[in-house]
C-alpha cells in the first residue's frame, strides 16, 4: 500500500507520496480562519474546466484514472494528475504551497502532519460536506486539524507489523514473539534451518522509518506523556531509553545475519518474491500487503500467513496509521465547485465500491456502509495479538514524516558502525527543532 507510512515514506504503506494544488473562487478572509466550501448545490460546472491533483507517483492507482475519465465523461471537466517522483514529492509539495503554484487537489498524509503545512492558511475547510457525515470516525480523526475536517479520504487505515510464512513457523514450531529475546530465538531457529529470518529493504529510505514509528506503544509504556511533550516540543526522542534499546536492537538483527546479506542493497519490489518463494520467512509490511504477494506467487500460501507487533524495545502494540493518505482542497483554487462535484462523484456508493474493490491492498473502508471484503489474516491476527493499538509515531508526532530522510540516512550510518542509535535519535531531534522554528515564523 505503500501508504503508511511517514510523510516521507508514506508510507508512507506502500506508500509514495503527492501533491496537490487548488485555487478558491471563494474570496479569502481576512482572518487566517480556514475558508469553509461552500455547501450549496453548485452550478453546472464549465466544460472548459481542468482540475489538477498533485500527487507522488506511487499514489495514483489504474482505478483513479479510470474513475477520473468516467468523471469527465459525465461532467466534461478534465482531472490532470501531476505525479512526482516518491522521494521528491514532500519538497516539491512544499514549495508549491509556499509559492502559490500548487494544485487545485494535493494528496499527502492524514494525522497530525497536516498541521505542518499551516491547513487553516492553505487548505479549505470542508467539514460540512454532504461525504463527511458518511466518514467512519477514524477517518474524520485522522482527516482532521482543530475539529475542522480538510481531508477527502478514500483510503484505509492500517498499520505495519512483521508478516511472518505460517508453514514456515508450523515447520519449526515457531510461535510469534512476546519479547524482543523470544524473537531472537525464532530468528536464530530459522538460521541455523537454513531460512534467512527477514527480508528488509534498507535501500528504500522511507522504509527505515516505519521500524522506528512502530515502537510507539512502547515509548508511551514508558512514558504516557511522551507524545504530548514531542507535539509541545518539551521533549525529545532522545529522551527515551526504549526507543534508543529499540534501535539498538535493529542494528544487532542487521549484525546477526537476521536480514540476510544484502539488506543495504535491498528494493522493496525484490520482497515479493522473497516472501513467496520462501526463501525469506518474515518481513515488515502493512496488512493487506499477503494478497499482493498471492496475486504473485499463487502457491506461496501467502492467504493463511499472519502479522505480530515490532518487537524491538519489547514492544507489543500495533502502531497504525491515522487512515492513510487523503486529499486537501488548495485555499487558492478558482475551481471549488468543480472540485465538489468531484469529490461528490467519488464519494458514490457505487464508485467507492469500484474504487475499494480494485484496491486489494488496502483494508478497512473510510466511509460507512461500504463492504468489499473481509480483513485480511494479517489483520485480524495482529489485532488479536496485540496487548493495544495506538497511532504510530509517524502519524502522531509533528514533523516526524517531514524527518523521514534524516531518519533513514542515520539509520544506514548506523548500520555502517558510523553513529550509535542515541546519535539517531538526536539527528531526529535537531531536524524536528528546525521545523518548530520555521514554523513559528
Amino acid at each position: 500500500m505503500l501508504t503508511c507510512i511517514s510523510t516521507f515514506s508514506l508510507v508512507i504503506s506502500g506508500c509514495g507520496s503527492s501533491s496537490k494544488d487548488a485555487a478558491s473562487s471563494v474570496k479569502p478572509a481576512e482572518s487566517t480562519a480556514a475558508t469553509q466550501a461552500p455547501t450549496a448545490k453548485p452550478e453546472a460546472a464549465k466544460k472548459d474546466v481542468t482540475i489538477t491533483v498533485g500527487a507522488s507517483q506511487n499514489w495514483i492507482k489504474d482505478i483513479d484514472r479510470k474513475l477520473a475519465d468516467q468523471f469527465t465523461q459525465k461532467t466534461g471537466i478534465k482531472i490532470d494528475f501531476q505525479v512526482n517522483p516518491d522521494d521528491q514529492y514532500i519538497n516539491i509539495l512544499k514549495t508549491k504551497i509556499a509559492t502559490k503554484e500548487a494544485p487545485d487537489i494535493l494528496y499527502m498524509a492524514s494525522g497530525i502532519g497536516i498541521d505542518s503545512f499551516q491547513p487553516e492558511k492553505n487548505f479549505m475547510d470542508l467539514s460540512n460536506e454532504p461525504w463527511a457525515a458518511n466518514y467512519t470516525d477514524w477517518a474524520k480523526a485522522g482527516a482532521s486539524i482543530g475539529g475542522k475536517i480538510y481531508g477527502f479520504n478514500t483510503w484505509s487505515v492500517d498499520g505495519w507489523g512483521l508478516l511472518y510464512n505460517t508453514d514456515i513457523f508450523a515447520k519449526y514450531n515457531l510461535q510469534p514473539p512476546k519479547t524482543y529475546a523470544e524473537f531472537t530465538q525464532i530468528c536464530d531457529t530459522l538460521l541455523k534451518n537454513g531460512i534467512t529470518p527477514i527480508f528488509e529493504n534498507a535501500k528504500d529510505e522511507w522504509h527505515l522509518p516505519i521500524w522506528l514509528q512502530e515502537l510507539a506503544g512502547a515509548a508511551v509504556k514508558e512514558d504516557p506523556g511522551f507524545i504530548d511533550k514531542l507535539n509541545n516540543n518539551t521533549g525529545k526522542f532522545a529522551d527515551s531509553k526504549v526507543l534508543a534499546t529499540g534501535l539498538g536492537q535493529y542494528n544487532e538483527m542487521n549484525k546477526k545475519g537476521y536480514f540476510g546479506k544484502d539488506a543495504l542493497s535491498n528494493e522493496w519490489t525484490k520482497g515479493y518474491e522473497a516472501m513467496g518463494s520462501g526463501k525469506y520467512a518474515m518481513d515488515l509490511v502493512y496488512t493487506t500487503y499477503q494478497q499482493e504477494v498471492l496475486a504473485k506467487f499463487p502457491n506461496s500460501g501467502a492467504d493463511k500467513w499472519k502479522m505480530f507487533p515490532v518487537p524491538m524495545g519489547d514492544n507489543t502494540t500495533f502502531g497504525h496509521s491515522a487512515g492513510g493518505i487523503i486529499r486537501v482542497v488548495n485555499k487558492e483554487t478558482k475551481n471549488i465547485d468543480s472540485i465538489r462535484q468531484y469529490f461528490a462523484f467519488l464519494s458514490s456508493q457505487d464508485n467507492l465500491k469500484a474504487y475499494y474493490t480494485e484496491r486489494k491492498d488496502l483494508g478497512p473502508i473510510s466511509f460507512k456502509g461500504i463492504v468489499v471484503a473481509p480483513a485480511t489474516q494479517a489483520l485480524q491476527s495482529v489485532q488479536s495479538i496485540a496487548s493495544s493499538q495506538l497511532i504510530d509515531l509517524n502519524d502522531s508526532v509533528k514533523f516526524y514524516g517531514d524527518s523521514g530522510a534524516i531518519i533513514a540516512k542515520a539509520m544506514q550510518d548506523m548500520l555502517f558502525g558510523k553513529l550509535t542509535p542515541l546519535d539517531v535519535l538526536k539527528k531526529l531531534d535537531d531536524n524536528r527543532e528546525k521545523s518548530f522554528k520555521a514554523t513559528a515564523k
